[in-house]
């Protein structure tokens, strides 16, 4: 085989169906150079496609412009949300909607449309999802890369798992995470956490970001704090372990304190009239509110432990046998029809 040849095999269209999900804004002014690029890249490379577009929110003429695309394009499809919702939750409804064997994520504004090939290859070679990592055009801080690192660090041993390192939405997922993410019905989702969570192989893909709409994406401290804050709260039950164990400890210490009074009454002569009972009635209720304490963190730990409709376990591959029925004569089907 030649080269030439080699390089037209190379461009020929795979027998795959591959679904690109982005959620919308107020994108107008350039959401039809980016339809292109992405109906392109699609078209060129897989035998079956679709592009799904989430409107969450747009307060332009984006419903317009996407109206005008669908008469132009074929396998694009359109959902507009009625209210605006957090981004990971419009793209959830971008994922219940992905028929697609592979389901690429992507960002309109900073995430090129050239790399979903790259992305769907890496799930096709073995990995469930495959995160996009890209360096900010200005790097960031001090102050953020020292607290980055100190939350990498203890965010493992806290939530149970691995947290995958990824800054931005540009990911390809299997058919298998796109259904085990879906059963997972929670409004605030972490696809990093749920990944590790659900047990799914993880790859990145490094890229660069572009800036589409003339502005590039940049590191956003406060934002990257809340974002932290809510993993944390939400994936995991460690801050309520934290108040039991509080507790737990203010308990034991109110106990030490009220043998502390009861030693000085047997021991000490000349003790003042009324503290013993005093420090006793103001131990023993510190002891009460700090075990009641205890037993509401382990409680609402288990709430938030079986919250959020997540499964008991979620199936990663699923296979049978040619013949399932070891007595063909117990089946039910007819052989012949008359």
């Amino acid at each position: 085989m030649t080269t030439h040849d080699t390089q037209n095999t190379k461009h020929e269209p795979q027998d795959v169906f591959v679904s690109v999900v982005a959620v919308l804004r107020s994108y107008a002014r350039f959401l039809p150079v980016f339809v292109e690029e992405v109906y392109a890249t699609l078209e060129a490379r897989y035998t079956n496609f679709e592009l799904v577009l989430v409107d969450n929110g747009s307060r332009d003429d984006t419903p317009r412009v996407v109206r005008d695309l669908l008469g132009r394009y074929k396998c694009v499809r359109y959902l507009r949300l009625s209210r605006r919702q957090r981004p990971e939750t419009a793209l959830m409804a971008g994922l219940d909607a992905a028929i697609g064997d592979y389901v690429v994520t992507l960002h309109p504004e900073f995430d090129p449309p050239a790399e979903i090939p790259a992305l769907v290859e890496g799930c096709r070679a073995g990995a469930d999802v495959v995160f996009g990592v890209a360096p900010f055009p200005t790097p960031p801080g001090v102050l953020y890369r020292l607290l980055r690192w100190g939350y990498h660090r203890l965010a493992g041993p806290a939530l149970g798992t691995e947290v995958v390192r990824v800054n931005s939405g540009f990911r390809c997922l299997t058919r298998a995470a796109v259904n085990g993410l879906t059963r997972v019905r929670v409004r605030k989702r972490h696809f990093g956490l749920l990944a590790a969570e659900i047990g799914l192989t993880t790859a990145t893909h490094p890229y660069r970001f572009i800036a589409r709409g003339g502005k590039a994406p940049r590191v956003n401290l406060r934002r990257a704090a809340r974002r932290a804050v809510s993993q944390t709260l939400s994936q995991s039950v460690a801050p309520l372990r934290v108040v039991s164990l509080l507790g737990l400890g203010g308990s034991f210490a109110s106990l030490l304190y009220s043998l502390y009074v009861v030693g000085v009454y047997l021991t000490k002569p000349d003790v003042m009239p009324g503290w013993t009972t005093l420090s006793l009635q103001v131990s023993g209720l510190f002891l009460l509110v700090f075990v009641m304490l205890t037993m509401i963190g382990e409680h609402l730990g288990r709430l938030v432990d079986e919250a959020g409709g997540r499964p008991l376990y979620h199936v990663r591959e699923e296979q049978a046998s040619s013949v399932m029925l070891s007595d063909l004569t117990r089946r039910n089907v007819m052989s012949q029809s008359e």
